[in-house]
């Protein structure tokens, strides 16, 4: 049996495989090794999956935020080890994860369009390009984080339409103490810009929202996209939930740049289990 796992920040989705068929779906907390510690990966899959399938499980395909160095990687893996003990063990960054889910085995260009955003070069297995990103203080073009900064800043800045000053008060009521309190001194700014993506979604038609999206998106092509070597002739398949709600806006601004926007699923795992599953 194989096991695996698609982690964001605050949630994994787990799919459990038997040659081609998908035997069960699991969640559990997000498994993030800059956050936790082996200890607290091994108590999560303590509590996902029961000891009766702990020696059956031969491999874990476990893609998550994070994952990046050999160090954080073998968090995750030491945890798994603990209650897995004769899987063999795979952690691939998320990146990986979406190009693997949206594009297949089909060779293209990858992206991230969630929280924060990222995008890569795709060869049908690995990645073969991709770029350094700043994160969400000077980089995540697009993703929630961006949109949410920039509804944010016209809020502060009083540059915010009325009409929507006054939905944005009802719907968070939020002082301009507690805003700075939830950028400068709580843990984790870049989930509270995010969700402030959400007024965005609820507010899209409006002349104000509509264009701080097209900037957003703008930019995410710009710096993300068209970095790549044929971005314009390449399809770009996009994962995450931005990418998702908002397709009929980022259709728009993709065929504005000659970009042959693709696939786009909210989440990967999906895509991931039909992959390993050599279903994709």
């Amino acid at each position: 049996m194989i096991l695996v796992a698609d982690s964001g920040s605050t949630k994994t989705d787990w799919r459990l495989i038997n040659g081609q068929s998908i035997l069960s779906q699991h969640i559990c907390n997000g498994l993030n090794p800059h956050f936790h510690s082996i200890e607290t990966v091994l108590q999560e899959v303590q509590k996902t999956f029961e000891s009766s399938i702990s020696t059956q499980v031969e491999q874990i395909h476990f893609y998550g935020s994070g994952a990046s160095t050999s160090e954080k990687k073998k968090i995750l893996s030491d945890g798994f080890q603990q209650h897995f003990p004769k899987a063999k063990i795979f952690i691939y960054h998320d990146l990986l994860g979406a190009a693997r889910a949206a594009c297949g085995s089909e060779k293209g260009l990858a992206g991230i369009l969630g929280t924060g955003s990222n995008c890569c070069s795709y060869d049908g297995h690995e990645i073969v390009k991709e770029f350094r990103s700043g994160g969400f203080i000077i980089g995540d073009e697009g993703g929630g984080v961006s949109i949410g900064k920039a509804i944010l800043k016209a809020y502060i800045e009083n540059d915010m339409p009325q009409e929507l000053v006054e939905k944005f008060n009802f719907q968070f009521k939020i002082s301009y103490d507690e805003i700075l309190d939830s950028l400068y001194k709580k843990p984790y700014p870049n989930q509270f810009l995010a969700s402030l993506s959400h007024f965005a979604y609820h507010n899209k038609n409006h002349f104000f929202i509509s264009a701080i999206l097209v900037a957003s998106f703008q930019a995410y092509f710009d710096v993300q996209v068209k970095r790549h070597e044929n971005w314009d002739s390449l399809p770009l398949n996009l994962v995450g939930s931005i990418a998702y709600y908002y397709n009929q806006e980022l259709k728009v601004v993709a065929e504005k740049n000659n970009i042959k926007l693709n696939t786009i699923l909210e989440k990967p795992i999906a895509g991931l289990a039909l992959y390993h599953a050599g279903l994709s």
